[in-house]
Protein backbone atom coordinates (compact mmCIF):
# COMPACT_ATOMS: atom_id res chain seq x y z
CA UNK A 1 0.00 0.00 0.00
CA UNK A 2 2.60 2.60 0.74
CA UNK A 3 4.84 1.32 -1.70
CA UNK A 4 1.99 2.05 -4.46
CA UNK A 5 1.06 5.11 -3.12
CA UNK A 6 4.55 6.52 -3.33
CA UNK A 7 5.17 5.53 -7.01
CA UNK A 8 2.26 6.47 -7.92
CA UNK A 9 3.43 10.27 -6.17
CA UNK A 10 6.71 9.92 -7.67
CA UNK A 11 5.82 9.24 -11.26
CA UNK A 12 3.45 12.23 -11.30
CA UNK A 13 5.29 15.30 -9.18
CA UNK A 14 7.85 17.54 -9.55
CA UNK A 15 9.74 19.22 -6.84
CA UNK A 16 8.01 22.90 -5.73
CA UNK A 17 9.79 25.88 -4.91
CA UNK A 18 10.53 26.76 -1.65
CA UNK A 19 7.90 27.14 1.12
CA UNK A 20 7.61 28.84 4.09
CA UNK A 21 11.07 28.17 4.84
CA UNK A 22 11.26 25.25 2.91
CA UNK A 23 13.60 22.69 1.27
CA UNK A 24 16.46 22.59 -1.44
CA UNK A 25 17.36 26.22 -1.35
CA UNK A 26 19.57 27.21 1.64
CA UNK A 27 23.14 27.38 1.25
CA UNK A 28 25.13 24.65 3.35
CA UNK A 29 27.12 26.80 6.29
CA UNK A 30 30.04 24.32 6.93
CA UNK A 31 30.37 25.38 11.03
CA UNK A 32 33.76 25.55 12.71
CA UNK A 33 35.19 23.00 14.66
CA UNK A 34 32.06 21.68 16.14
CA UNK A 35 32.31 17.80 17.39
CA UNK A 36 30.37 15.10 16.14
CA UNK A 37 28.79 14.13 19.18
CA UNK A 38 25.71 12.89 21.27
CA UNK A 39 25.15 14.98 23.75
CA UNK A 40 21.84 12.52 25.70
CA UNK A 41 19.19 15.08 27.06
CA UNK A 42 16.89 12.41 28.25
CA UNK A 43 13.84 13.30 29.44
CA UNK A 44 13.31 16.48 27.13
CA UNK A 45 11.07 17.25 25.01
CA UNK A 46 11.46 17.70 21.64
CA UNK A 47 10.31 20.97 19.46
CA UNK A 48 6.87 19.75 18.72
CA UNK A 49 6.08 22.54 16.21
CA UNK A 50 8.80 22.25 13.95
CA UNK A 51 7.55 22.32 10.44
CA UNK A 52 9.11 19.91 7.70
CA UNK A 53 7.99 18.65 4.15
CA UNK A 54 6.71 15.03 4.20
CA UNK A 55 7.09 12.75 1.17
CA UNK A 56 3.96 13.99 -0.45
CA UNK A 57 4.84 17.57 0.02
CA UNK A 58 2.16 18.09 2.66
CA UNK A 59 3.50 21.01 5.11
CA UNK A 60 3.75 19.16 8.59
CA UNK A 61 4.58 19.63 12.17
CA UNK A 62 6.19 16.96 14.32
CA UNK A 63 3.47 17.50 17.03
CA UNK A 64 0.99 15.39 14.28
CA UNK A 65 2.89 12.30 14.81
CA UNK A 66 3.25 12.61 18.30
CA UNK A 67 0.05 12.20 21.19
CA UNK A 68 -1.22 9.23 19.73
CA UNK A 69 -0.33 6.66 22.49
CA UNK A 70 2.22 4.92 20.70
CA UNK A 71 6.15 5.44 21.23
CA UNK A 72 8.17 7.31 18.42
CA UNK A 73 11.00 6.02 16.64
CA UNK A 74 13.50 8.94 15.45
CA UNK A 75 16.30 9.22 13.09
CA UNK A 76 18.25 11.60 11.41
CA UNK A 77 19.81 10.97 8.22
CA UNK A 78 20.18 12.68 4.91
CA UNK A 79 19.62 10.77 1.54
CA UNK A 80 22.75 10.92 -0.14
CA UNK A 81 24.71 9.72 2.89
CA UNK A 82 27.71 7.16 1.40
CA UNK A 83 27.47 4.59 3.70
CA UNK A 84 26.72 4.98 7.65
CA UNK A 85 22.95 6.07 7.46
CA UNK A 86 21.82 3.26 5.34
CA UNK A 87 24.08 1.10 8.06
CA UNK A 88 21.73 2.77 10.77
CA UNK A 89 18.58 2.22 8.91
CA UNK A 90 18.78 -0.91 7.66
CA UNK A 91 19.69 -1.99 11.11
CA UNK A 92 17.09 -0.39 12.81
CA UNK A 93 14.88 -2.31 9.90
CA UNK A 94 16.27 -5.64 11.50
CA UNK A 95 15.93 -5.03 14.83
CA UNK A 96 12.20 -4.00 14.36
CA UNK A 97 11.30 -7.31 12.52
CA UNK A 98 13.23 -9.43 15.38
CA UNK A 99 11.11 -7.57 17.57
CA UNK A 100 7.59 -8.77 17.10
CA UNK A 101 6.18 -4.88 17.19
CA UNK A 102 4.13 -3.84 14.18
CA UNK A 103 4.50 -0.14 12.86
CA UNK A 104 1.41 1.85 13.10
CA UNK A 105 0.01 0.18 15.65
CA UNK A 106 2.83 -0.51 18.13
CA UNK A 107 4.72 2.58 17.64
CA UNK A 108 5.47 5.25 15.42
CA UNK A 109 8.50 6.01 13.17
CA UNK A 110 9.75 9.68 11.80
CA UNK A 111 12.83 10.08 9.67
CA UNK A 112 14.25 13.69 9.05
CA UNK A 113 16.82 14.61 6.73
CA UNK A 114 19.33 17.06 7.74
CA UNK A 115 20.74 17.97 4.88
CA UNK A 116 18.66 21.08 3.68
CA UNK A 117 19.04 20.26 -0.05
CA UNK A 118 17.21 17.00 0.31
CA UNK A 119 13.59 16.95 -1.33
CA UNK A 120 10.29 15.35 -0.65
CA UNK A 121 10.98 13.55 -3.67
CA UNK A 122 14.30 12.55 -2.83
CA UNK A 123 12.21 11.23 0.95
CA UNK A 124 9.65 9.17 -1.30
CA UNK A 125 12.32 7.10 -1.94
CA UNK A 126 14.26 6.48 0.61
CA UNK A 127 10.60 5.90 2.39
CA UNK A 128 9.91 3.58 -0.09
CA UNK A 129 13.33 1.74 0.22
CA UNK A 130 13.46 1.54 3.33
CA UNK A 131 10.19 0.61 4.92
CA UNK A 132 10.27 -2.17 1.99
CA UNK A 133 12.43 -4.16 4.72
CA UNK A 134 10.33 -3.94 7.37
CA UNK A 135 8.05 -6.73 7.48
CA UNK A 136 4.66 -4.60 8.93
CA UNK A 137 5.04 -2.18 6.71
CA UNK A 138 2.51 -3.93 4.58
CA UNK A 139 -0.41 -3.28 7.38
CA UNK A 140 0.41 0.34 7.99
CA UNK A 141 0.06 3.50 6.34
CA UNK A 142 2.58 6.41 5.03
CA UNK A 143 2.21 8.53 7.90
CA UNK A 144 3.45 6.31 10.54
CA UNK A 145 6.43 6.58 9.42
CA UNK A 146 6.72 9.89 7.30
CA UNK A 147 10.51 10.57 5.58
CA UNK A 148 10.75 14.79 6.42
CA UNK A 149 12.70 17.25 4.81
CA UNK A 150 13.07 20.83 5.60
CA UNK A 151 15.16 24.29 5.98
CA UNK A 152 18.16 24.34 8.13
CA UNK A 153 17.01 26.71 10.47
CA UNK A 154 14.72 23.92 11.79
CA UNK A 155 16.68 20.84 10.99
CA UNK A 156 19.38 22.41 13.40
CA UNK A 157 16.62 22.92 16.34
CA UNK A 158 15.58 19.47 16.41
CA UNK A 159 18.89 18.12 16.29
CA UNK A 160 20.24 20.41 18.97
CA UNK A 161 17.00 19.18 21.15
CA UNK A 162 17.76 15.79 20.26
CA UNK A 163 21.65 16.40 21.29
CA UNK A 164 22.77 14.83 17.59
CA UNK A 165 25.85 16.84 16.62
CA UNK A 166 27.19 16.91 13.72
CA UNK A 167 29.59 18.88 10.85
CA UNK A 168 29.06 19.49 6.89
CA UNK A 169 31.99 19.30 5.28
CA UNK A 170 32.42 21.40 1.87
CA UNK A 171 35.75 20.01 0.39
CA UNK A 172 33.47 16.35 0.31
CA UNK A 173 30.10 17.63 0.11
CA UNK A 174 29.17 15.16 2.89
CA UNK A 175 28.33 15.47 6.16
CA UNK A 176 29.70 13.99 10.11
CA UNK A 177 27.36 12.57 11.91
CA UNK A 178 27.03 10.19 14.77
CA UNK A 179 25.23 6.75 13.84
CA UNK A 180 22.55 6.58 16.98
CA UNK A 181 18.46 6.23 16.73
CA UNK A 182 16.44 8.13 19.17
CA UNK A 183 13.30 6.45 21.30
CA UNK A 184 10.69 9.14 22.43
CA UNK A 185 7.40 8.85 24.34
CA UNK A 186 4.30 9.20 22.90
CA UNK A 187 4.14 12.69 24.08
CA UNK A 188 7.61 13.40 22.46
CA UNK A 189 9.49 13.24 25.47
CA UNK A 190 13.38 11.60 24.74
CA UNK A 191 13.09 8.47 26.33
CA UNK A 192 16.06 6.31 24.97
CA UNK A 193 18.99 6.68 22.77
CA UNK A 194 20.52 3.33 20.87
CA UNK A 195 23.46 3.76 19.48
CA UNK A 196 25.19 2.13 16.68
CA UNK A 197 23.54 0.23 13.64
CA UNK A 198 23.67 -3.44 14.88
CA UNK A 199 20.51 -3.03 17.27
CA UNK A 200 19.65 -6.35 19.47
CA UNK A 201 15.81 -6.23 18.81
CA UNK A 202 14.84 -7.59 22.88
CA UNK A 203 16.82 -4.05 23.08
CA UNK A 204 14.69 -2.14 20.83
CA UNK A 205 11.58 -3.85 22.08
CA UNK A 206 12.16 -3.09 25.74
CA UNK A 207 13.10 0.53 24.42
CA UNK A 208 9.86 1.00 22.92
CA UNK A 209 7.65 -1.28 25.73
CA UNK A 210 9.50 1.11 28.84
CA UNK A 211 9.16 4.13 26.29
CA UNK A 212 5.17 3.38 26.28
CA UNK A 213 4.93 3.26 29.84
CA UNK A 214 3.54 -0.39 29.19
CA UNK A 215 1.17 0.46 26.90
CA UNK A 216 2.48 -1.75 23.98
CA UNK A 217 3.84 -5.52 24.55
CA UNK A 218 3.03 -7.94 26.78
CA UNK A 219 2.64 -8.32 30.43
CA UNK A 220 5.51 -10.68 29.84
CA UNK A 221 7.46 -7.33 28.75
CA UNK A 222 6.91 -5.48 31.48
CA UNK A 223 8.00 -8.17 33.72
CA UNK A 224 11.35 -8.71 32.10
CA UNK A 225 11.64 -4.20 32.46
CA UNK A 226 11.66 -5.08 36.02
CA UNK A 227 15.06 -8.16 35.59
CA UNK A 228 16.61 -5.93 33.05
CA UNK A 229 17.87 -2.10 33.35
CA UNK A 230 19.33 -0.12 30.71
CA UNK A 231 23.08 0.17 30.77
CA UNK A 232 24.16 3.25 29.61
CA UNK A 233 27.87 2.55 29.57
CA UNK A 234 26.98 -0.25 27.26
CA UNK A 235 24.23 1.34 25.83
CA UNK A 236 22.14 -2.27 26.40
CA UNK A 237 19.59 -3.93 28.41
CA UNK A 238 21.41 -5.58 31.49
CA UNK A 239 20.39 -8.29 33.93
CA UNK A 240 18.88 -6.20 37.07
CA UNK A 241 20.70 -8.34 39.40
CA UNK A 242 18.71 -7.24 42.66
CA UNK A 243 15.41 -7.91 41.06
CA UNK A 244 16.28 -11.22 38.65
CA UNK A 245 17.33 -12.40 42.37
CA UNK A 246 13.94 -11.33 44.67
CA UNK A 247 12.48 -12.94 40.96
CA UNK A 248 13.93 -16.37 41.45
CA UNK A 249 13.55 -16.22 45.20
CA UNK A 250 9.34 -15.73 44.81
CA UNK A 251 9.23 -18.12 42.11
CA UNK A 252 10.99 -20.51 44.66
CA UNK A 253 8.75 -19.51 47.06
CA UNK A 254 5.61 -19.87 45.04
CA UNK A 255 6.93 -23.51 43.71
CA UNK A 256 7.42 -24.45 47.04
CA UNK A 257 4.06 -23.89 48.64
CA UNK A 258 2.05 -25.23 45.49
CA UNK A 259 4.26 -28.21 46.01
CA UNK A 260 3.30 -28.32 49.92
CA UNK A 261 -0.04 -27.70 48.71
CA UNK A 262 -0.18 -30.68 46.65
CA UNK A 263 1.46 -33.15 49.63
CA UNK A 264 -1.15 -31.95 52.24
CA UNK A 265 -3.92 -32.53 49.95
CA UNK A 266 -2.75 -36.16 49.38
CA UNK A 267 -1.95 -36.42 52.78
CA UNK A 268 -6.02 -35.29 53.77
CA UNK A 269 -7.47 -37.56 50.42
CA UNK A 270 -5.22 -40.41 52.00
CA UNK A 271 -6.54 -39.97 55.62
CA UNK A 272 -10.18 -39.49 54.34
CA UNK A 273 -10.36 -42.17 52.24
CA UNK A 274 -8.74 -44.11 55.16
CA UNK A 275 -11.51 -43.36 57.48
Amino acid sequence: MIAALLIAMLSTSTDSGPAGGGYGYAPLKPIGDESVDVVERLGDPIPAGLRFYDAFHNDVALKDFLGHGKPVVVTLVYFECPMLCSLVMKGLMRALNESGLQLGKDYQGVTVSFNPKDTPRAAAEAQRGYLAALKSAGKARAQDWPFLTGGEANVRALAEALGFKYRYDAPTDQFAHPAVAFVLTPEGRISRYLYGFDFPGRDLRLSLVEASGGRVGTSFDRVLLKCFRYDPGTGRYRVYAMNFVRGGAFASFLALAVGLAVLWRKEWTRKRSGA
